[in-house]
Formats: structure tokens, C-alpha cells, sequence
């Protein structure tokens, strides 16, 4: 069943479990509670398509605008929650991300690998990304694989909004309803503060509903989520779960910039640079990352580079399609385009943008027509654009993780929506510690390249640290907010996801991961959606 809330009359009944937010972890969360026969109550606060009043709910402060998106980005209040954005991007964490590695604060997971990894083969069909094999067809760059650094690769979704995934399957449960237009507000607790006694959803005619249910789960993204904990103040004070204070800190999103040109000397022709295709039509696309041994000789952080196109917004680089990705900003998603738009746009870069295309028509033409087919008329999406070098040199595209930090917050403001709860103001920080595994990953590239003959790489080392906080905080990979530990001092939920302190309310989010590796947060976030829905099965047996 799935109603609009100002369709219905009275509340909805009790559930076994109240699913709140309908993103990834939500909804496949709510897909195998309903398999495992669990009645599910999902709640969305949005509707079927975005609405500009509601989505204002995610307005909030930046203490650092330089370095942090507007807090209404990269965020979507309606069903599918922010996979309406979501770049397809489907990659694993690491074995290594889950120890505790000395060189790196508050690092260390209070469950291993293993237990995320028996569920990412079933994420990967949930994000419909291909089989869990994340095994290369070949190096990146011939001769470079070694002990140092080595050739991985990245999977993509179509990419998957879930409720497309997942809508007509839950619409048609008989144990499965979904509210939209049903805000939660508030989660109120019992006076002991160990247990909620119901949910809180302020509807838009300004009534109030309590909603029960035997277990409740937060699966409205890494801010959200954090903001109602925070938000539940009345009875525990600063929230619950937060006797250790890390409800809020530790947040992470990861740094990523384009720092760099790699000039190859093998045959370009060999240079894994192009996306591939594997047998079921799934793309793939290889990147370079240090070694877990580089990572533990050299106390880095988890990261890859890409190889990525010139920069589109200098017309210098003559290229027609570069100059239409620049022309088209305005006509791509502002996420997706920010760069471009905030570029020159005065009428002398335009007519060069312009001449490059009028010098180069029938390049241009060949690109529209197979880039118009694979990108608007597939049912999978090629991922983004992806062009051969003409001189073998590659801008490198690096991504790194950020070690948790106590003192990069997320916070309640004193300024209030409209429906009445306080809005975030995030203080997003980078460590020191960050930015020198920056630099060490970069020598170790351009050393390796040196040493196997490879090639070279020509990149500021002085002004790295500066280009990793202009580019800012990568994207929606909002984490580590409610991070997992097995004790209260060092965490907000516990190896289950469920909050310390709080029987039956739990987490399904990206924010629960101690740590946040090189990769995209939705695949894990899924897997352990998927983890969680096992544990509530036999929680409720």
C-alpha cells in the first residue's frame, strides 16, 4: 500500500518495523523486512517528485561555504530519496578499512570485512550494478602493477533511483505501507530514556501524529538521520546515544580534486583510460590505488586516482566536446555542474568555446549521436565522459578518505524550518594528517612511475593542500556522524546499528561507518541495510 498522509483520516497502525526515509538503505531495508514477513511501515517526508517547500527542510549553515556544498544539495526530500542523484557509482570498502591502523585516529570497526562482505554481492543486486567482482581485466597502465600501487576498478549502477527499484514491489506488499508527505519531527522517548515510546510526523495541515512500533529504523541519510538524534534532546540530553559526545562528530566525506598530469610513455593505445562493458552490460572503469602493504609502509589513507579529461573550461584546450560540457552547464544538474558554472562565462571564453566547435563539426556530430544514444536512450547510462588523450597525458582525478575528526561536526542552529525543528550547521574539517597522505600518495605515484619507466608526473606538491579545500567536501558522502563502536564512549550505535542506550531504534545509513575508505558510501550503507534487516528477523523470532 502506499497513500499520501492528508489521504488518510487517522494515523497508521502499529508496525513490527517503521522504516523512516525511503533512499538505498531505506527502501532495500524495507524490501527484505517484507521478504523475511515483518510488517513495514515505511515513512517518506516528501512526496513522488521533488517540491521546492518541502526540500527547503535541508537549508542549514555552512560555518565554511568555501568548503562545504550548500546543505540542500546533494540531498532529495521525496520517494528515492538522494538515488535521484545518484551517480551509479557501486565500489566495496576495503578489508583494510575495517582494522584499526595505528597511523590513523579513531580508526577500526567493531565488526570485520567478512561481516559486510557476505551482504555486498545481494547489495549489488539491489543497486542492479552486476555481479560482486571487482577483479581488473588488466593494468591501468601497463607496467606499473607491483607492490606499491595496483589496478582496481569501479562498477556501476544504471543508475538505480529505488523507488523505480523498489515502488511497485512495496506498493503491492500486503505487509508493506508507505506514508509520503509525513515528516518525522521528533522521536520521543519514554521517561527513562531507554526505549522510544513513538515517532512524531507534523503534517502539512498542521496536525500531529504519534507513530508506534515494536522497532524503529533512521534511514533519512548521514545528516538527517543525525539531525533527529540530535534533535531528541528532551529526555536524554545532547541525544541519545551520545554518552561518549560523538553523536554529530567524526563526519567525513571524502577529498577529492584534480591535481596533476601523468604523462605516459607506453603505447596509448594500452592505457585503461575508456570505460568497458562486461557481459551483462554492466560498466566498469579501472583506477590506480596504493597497495594495502604501501598503505601500512607508508601510513596512507585509503585512495584512488582516475584519469580524468583536461579541464572543460579552458578553451585552450580545443577540444569540441570539452567546449559543450562548458556551453551545456546550465542544462546538467548543479551538483554535476558546479564547477562549470561558477567558471569565466564572460562573452571572451564563450566565443573561443564556440569556435572550437565550428572548427571540429563533424567530431562533434559523431560524439552527440553515440553519447545521445548511450547516455539518454539506454537503460543503462554510460557514467559521464571519458576521452582518449592525444598526446598521452592524463589529468589524474584523486580521491582519498578522510580520517575521522572530533572536531568535523554536525550541529543544531538556533534557526528553525517550518516545521519547527531547528536546522543543521555543519563545520566540515580536515585534518593535517589528511593532507600529508595526500602528498606521500602523490610521491609514491610519481615515483613508481619513474621507477617502472611508466612515465611521469608533473604536479604541484606545494599547492596540493590548497586545491583538496577548494574543491571541498566531496559530493553527498555524508558519514561517520552516528559511527559504530562496541562501546558508548567510543560510538553512537553498537555493532547492530542500533543506538546505545535505546532498545529497538536503529540506523540504516552511511553515517553509522567508522571509517570512510576510497569508495562511494551506497553500496556498504546497502549492505548493511541488509544486515540489519537479518538481525531485526531474528530479533523479532
Amino acid at each position: 500500500m502506499r497513500a499520501d498522509a492528508s489521504e488518510l483520516t487517522t494515523p497508521p497502525a502499529p508496525a513490527d518495523v517503521c522504516i523512516v526515509g525511503t533512499g538505498a538503505a531505506g527502501l532495500t531495508l524495507a524490501a527484505r523486512c517484507a521478504a523475511l514477513g515483518l510488517d513495514v511501515l515505511v515513512l517518506e517526508a516528501g512526496g513522488g517528485r521533488v517540491d521546492p517547500a518541502t526540500q527547503d527542510a535541508y537549508v542549514g549553515d555552512v560555518v565554511d561555504p568555501r568548503v562545504h556544498w550548500p546543505l540542500d544539495t546533494f540531498r532529495v526530500r521525496a520517494l528515492g530519496g538522494t538515488t535521484a542523484l545518484w551517480g551509479g557509482r557501486a565500489i566495496p570498502f576495503d578489508p583494510i578499512d575495517f582494522e584499526a591502523r595505528p597511523w590513523i585516529a579513531h580508526s577500526g570497526w567493531p565488526i570485520g570485512y567478512d561481516e559486510v562482505a557476505r551482504y555486498y554481492p545481494a547489495a549489488m543486486e539491489a543497486a542492479e550494478a552486476g555481479a560482486f567482482d571487482h577483479v581488473p581485466s588488466g593494468p591501468i597502465v601497463p607496467g606499473l602493477d607491483g607492490e606499491w600501487l595496483h589496478t582496481t576498478i569501479e562498477r556501476f549502477s544504471r543508475p538505480t533511483n529505488f523507488w523505480t527499484r523498489y515502488g511497485k514491489e512495496l506498493t503491492a506488499a500486503r505487509n508493506v505501507r508507505v506514508i509520503t508527505r509525513a515528516p518525522v519531527t521528533a522521536i520521543r522517548l519514554a521517561p527513562e530514556g531507554d526505549r522510544v515510546d513513538h515517532l512524531e510526523v507534523r503534517l502539512a495541515s498542521g496536525a500531529t501524529w504519534r507513530i508506534q512500533a515494536r522497532t524503529y529504523v533512521l534511514a533519512a541519510g548521514g545528516l538527517e538521520t543525525t539531525r533527529l538524534l540530535l534533535a531528541a534532546d528532551d529526555v536524554v540530553p545532547h541525544g541519545p546515544g551520545n554518552l561518549g559526545g560523538w553523536l554529530g562528530r567524526g563526519y567525513m566525506c571524502h577529498l577529492a580534486a584534480h591535481v596533476g598530469v601523468a604523462q605516459f610513455t607506453g603505447d596509448p593505445r594500452a592505457i585503461g583510460f575508456d570505460y568497458e562493458r562486461d557481459a551483462e552490460g554492466i560498466y566498469i572503469r579501472r583506477r590506480l590505488s596504493p597497495t594495502p602493504a604501501a598503505q601500512r609502509e607508508c601510513h596512507l589513507l585509503n585512495s584512488s586516482v582516475r584519469l580524468h579529461i583536461p579541464d572543460p573550461n579552458d578553451p585552450a584546450h580545443g577540444d569540441p566536446v570539452l567546449s559543450l560540457m562548458y556551453l551545456a552547464a546550465y542544462a546538467v544538474k548543479y551538483e554535476y555542474s558546479r564547477a562549470s558554472r561558477e567558471a569565466d562565462r564572460s562573452i571572451g571564453p564563450y566565443l573561443r568555446h564556440i569556435g572550437n566547435l565550428a572548427r571540429h563539426p563533424l567530431q562533434l556530430f559523431h560524439f552527440v549521436r553515440t553519447w545521445g544514444v548511450k547516455r539518454y536512450l539506454s537503460s543503462r547510462r554510460i557514467p559521464s565522459i571519458a576521452l582518449p588523450s592525444r598526446d598521452n597525458r592524463y589529468p589524474l582525478e584523486f580521491i582519498s578518505e578522510q580520517s575521522p575528526n572530533w572536531d568535523s561536526r554536525v550541529a543544531l542552529s538556533s534557526d528553525r524550518d517550518a516545521l519547527g525543528m531547528r536546522r543543521l550547521r555543519v563545520d566540515w574539517r580536515v585534518a593535517s594528517a589528511d593532507f600529508d597522505s595526500a602528498r606521500a600518495t602523490y610521491r609514491l605515484i610519481r615515483d613508481e612511475l619513474a621507477r617502472t619507466g611508466a612515465g611521469t608526473l608533473d604536479y604541484d606538491e606545494d599547492a596540493l593542500e590548497q586545491v583538496l579545500l577548494d574543491s571541498g567536501a566531496y559530493g553527498g558522502h555524508h558519514s561517520g556522524t552516528t559511527r559504530m563502536a562496541d562501546h558508548v564512549r567510543d560510538g553512537v550505535v553498537d555493532r547492530d546499528c542500533q543506538v546505545h542506550g535505546v532498545a529497538g531504534l536503529y540506523v540504516a545509513s552511511a553515517a553509522v561507518t567508522p571509517t570512510s575508505s576510497q569508495a562511494n558510501p551506497t553500496l556498504t550503507a546497502i549492505a548493511l541495510a541488509l544486515r540489519l534487516a537479518d538481525h531485526l528477523k531474528e530479533r523479532a523470532t
